[in-house]
């Protein structure tokens, strides 16, 4: 069952400028659980996935995308207009630094108010810190794992467990970028889970581990349209196999022009 059947975005100005000139427009696609959206840096992959975003009005933690002209998107639901995420794994490193910003700043104002205080009531201590200790607190029980003394894929793992609900909609870009090979391949398998449950996914991604997902629809975008691929014939999975097997070939005509 997918959240999202069909979704077409419709151009209604001749302006040839960005995002406008990008090669998805008035092209109808047909999703599944899992989608994978790939190309090459530039086609608009992340801007495809911002506009769905911003159509859904899916929760997000970075600054949405502002368009100098409307696009509208067309979308045929299974149901109804569906809730769920927007998750940019540069947004999570940016959210990261904001909790450390945060959590210094806590800290900064408990030893002001330990100097400050010291003539004072223990009472007047604990109500002007307390605030700052709540927050410090907080951030620590905010998720399964500590964001910050985790290691920044396994504090992407837990933000990205602690996001999933059943039967919503949880768009992602790029999230292989914090990712080691073992940690994508625990990726892939909290993402099954939730298809299990009833979510569905649409995925920006350059990763071949992520883009080999079992059954997932694979679209390409290049500049001048979006098409359905599968694994096997993704270009760049076949240059990356090309590349593993005989790397000495690519590393001949890089070196010796």
């Amino acid at each position: 069952m997918q959240l999202i059947e069909t979704l077409v975005f419709l151009k209604k100005t001749q302006d040839h400028g960005f995002p406008y000139n990008l090669g998805f427009f008035n092209q109808e696609i047909t999703l599944g659980d899992v989608n994978i959206i790939i190309g090459e840096n530039g086609s608009g992959k992340s801007t495809f996935l911002e506009l769905l975003s911003h159509e859904l009005n899916l929760f997000q933690i970075g600054e949405p995308l502002i368009l100098p002209k409307p696009i509208d998107v067309k979308l045929k639901y299974h149901l109804r207009k569906p809730s769920g995420f927007y998750f940019s794994s540069e947004d999570f490193t940016s959210y990261i630094h904001t909790l450390e910003k945060q959590k210094a700043e806590a800290k900064t104002a408990l030893d002001e108010i330990e100097e400050n205080y010291k003539e004072k009531s223990a009472y007047a201590k604990m109500m002007a810190s307390s605030a700052h200790r709540r927050t410090l607190y907080e951030i620590k029980n905010l998720y399964e794992h500590d964001l910050l003394t985790s290691s920044h894929g396994e504090a992407y793992l837990s933000f990205f467990k602690s996001r999933l609900r059943p039967n919503q909609l949880f768009i992602l870009d790029e999230p292989e970028t914090p990712l080691s090979f073992d940690n994508q391949l625990a990726l892939l398998y909290m993402i099954h889970e939730a298809v299990k449950d009833g979510a569905q996914f649409i995925i920006a991604t350059h990763s071949p581990i992520i883009t080999a997902y079992p059954n997932a629809k694979i679209f390409s975008i290049n500049q001048k349209e979006i098409n359905e691929e599968s694994f096997e014939h993704v270009d760049a999975i076949q240059r990356l196999k090309a590349f593993l097997d005989q790397p000495e070939r690519f590393f001949h005509h890089l070196f010796n022009k």
